[in-house]
């Protein structure tokens, strides 16, 4: 919106420091050359295998008052690995005015937590101090186009652009990441991510909250020997999307985690550029999931292994008062990230968790659960809880009112000239065609269909959706589905849908709060980047 004439230097965006109006950003994570800050805390000096003693969500004040952030991107420098510095970019906050708590620092090259109310004026001023051009998108908000962080509203460096919203969104787990156009997968790879919490009305006592209501982010990265990160090594990482070799959560490799003997409620976020997890526990026991994109469910979603595409989060309600002191339990996660075999066809192969799962032909997916991270038990009194069967969420979109349930609007996800289209079209700026634009106030049935040799997870900007059903155009992906299916949980909303090859899936989405262009797009992000987005425009 505006361009800064003073852009602050590096050690300035990375070390300001003031009380509560502290600049939280990477500071001591074991070779930042930022400058000290007063943010840092025990979990932000997290070291790779250590059990560290998270922060979880913080007491904010009774009274809801307006929210004032400065929110700057900027190099740094991360442990990922311990003992290896790596060049990194992160993001950076302060609270020029409202609740100090807003803002609570990750422990790593990941931005600061974010902490909104419902109903709460959030302004923003977003400084760039990259090389390139950035903008921040509020994934999952619902805000008026202008603030929704689109490619066209990037700003260069050293310029600035300002955000002024209300929260209109239900309380849940939210994040926020850059959306620049052909840039938006190595700058988040890089490291420009991070979480945002929706605080408000929830039914707190059945749920976990406070210290044992902790977020953690998935994500995955190859470390080069010079301790450098790599990212797209050939056409193929491009074509089929960059995976990592090592499992990464919340910026470190091999995180451990202390919880008590309770109950806690865990937020995940899959911010992986294209791998799509499956998330298990070491002991066996199945995950109950308590809230999705659009967050809480109207009953627990009880599945043996949880799968996220890019982009979705899920919150488990998982109960350690069983478990005896120093005991470890895992998360583990499968990648299932299905390619393009052979680049443009043929049959495909998987070589577990940390490769890719190929359905060449329908051919089964190879699934090998590595550790994400760990759980370690501490010592204390064990403080078992009962898993809450109902739960405060509430799906208010109905299908049957829907203006056009005989004829959906039909998307075909196609893989041609090593590339992916939507409807044989790719992003061509701020335009929609005719079959882009709906009318404000209206409920609609989408429908996504995978023509694509590939699982594309279709994400919306501007509001969250109901997956309505799935069906077959072709049996390409029917084995490979089956696999997974028990880990797909949509009895709430969701704001990424994941389409998997031969597959056809209808949602219902209402189009009742802003007019104005919003984007759609596969959250694969370098597909995103190669053009597999587009506009819809509500008129």
């Amino acid at each position: 919106m505006s361009s800064s004439s003073t852009p602050i230097d590096r050690r300035t965006a990375l070390g300001l420091v003031g009380g509560a109006g502290a600049l939280v950003a990477l500071t001591a994570c074991g070779g930042g050359n930022g400058g000290s800050s007063t943010s840092t805390t025990a979990s932000s000096v997290v070291k790779a295998g250590t059990a560290v003693v998270p922060e979880g969500m913080p007491q904010l004040e009774a009274e809801v008052r307006d929210l004032h952030l400065r929110l700057v991107a900027a190099p740094a420098t991360a442990e990922i690995v311990a003992g290896t510095p790596t060049d990194v970019l992160s993001f950076g906050a302060e609270v020029i005015d409202g609740d100090p708590a807003s803002v609570t620092p990750s422990g790593s090259y990941l931005g600061p937590t974010l902490h909104v109310r419902t109903g709460q004026r959030v302004q923003v001023i977003f400084e760039n101090q990259l090389s390139q051009e950035t903008i921040v998108h509020w994934h999952g908000l619902t805000v008026p186009q202008e603030q929704d962080g689109q490619p066209l509203e990037a700003v260069g460096p050293g310029e600035t652009y300002e955000y002024d919203f209300t929260v209109v969104n239900e309380p849940g787990t939210y994040w926020y990441h850059p959306h620049p156009h052909h840039l938006t997968g190595e700058q988040v790879y890089r490291g420009l991510a991070g979480l945002l919490i929706v605080h408000g009305d929830e039914p707190e006592t059945t749920l976990p909250h406070g210290a044992r209501d902790l977020g953690f982010v998935l994500q995955d990265r190859t470390i080069g020997a010079d301790g450098q990160l790599v990212y797209v090594a050939s056409n193929h990482d491009v074509m089929a999307g960059f995976v990592g070799e090592t499992l990464v959560t919340n910026g470190v490799a091999g995180l451990a985690t202390s919880v008590e003997r309770a109950p806690y409620r865990l937020r995940f976020l899959n911010g992986a550029n294209s791998r799509t997890q499956i998330l298990t526990l070491s002991t066996g026991e199945p995950l109950q999931v308590v809230a999705t994109d659009g967050g809480l469910l109207p009953e627990v979603a009880n599945v043996p292994g949880l799968v996220l595409t890019p982009a979705q989060r899920s919150d488990l309600w998982i109960d350690f008062s069983s478990y005896e002191p120093g005991q470890q339990i895992d998360l583990l996660t499968a990648g299932t990230f299905v390619e393009v075999p052979g680049m443009m066809g043929g049959g495909g192969k998987g070589n577990g968790g940390m490769g890719r799962g190929g359905i060449g032909g329908g051919a089964a997916l190879t699934l090998n659960p590595k550790v994400a991270m760990s759980f370690v038990v501490a010592d204390g009194p064990a403080e078992p809880g009962e898993v809450p069967q109902g739960l405060a969420g509430q799906v208010t979109i109905e299908p049957s009112e829907a203006v056009n349930t005989d004829t959906p609007r039909v998307f075909e996800l196609m893989t041609r000239q090593a590339s992916h289209w939507i409807n044989g079209m790719q992003w061509e700026g701020r335009t929609a065609a005719e079959w882009e634009t709906v009318a404000f106030g209206t409920t609609e049935i989408w429908e996504f269909v995978n023509l694509s040799p590939m699982a594309h997870p279709m994400h919306l900007h501007g509001k969250a959706f109901r997956v309505v059903d799935r069906s077959w155009v072709n049996a390409s992906g029917e084995e490979s589905w089956a696999q997974i299916s028990s880990g797909i949980v949509e009895t709430g909303t969701r704001d990424t849908v994941l389409v998997w090859p031969g597959q056809r899936v209808r949602i219902a989405v209402s189009f009742d709060t802003y007019r104005g262009y919003f984007l759609y797009h596969c959250h694969i992000l370098e597909h995103e980047d190669g053009g597999m987005m587009r506009n819809f425009l509500i008129t």
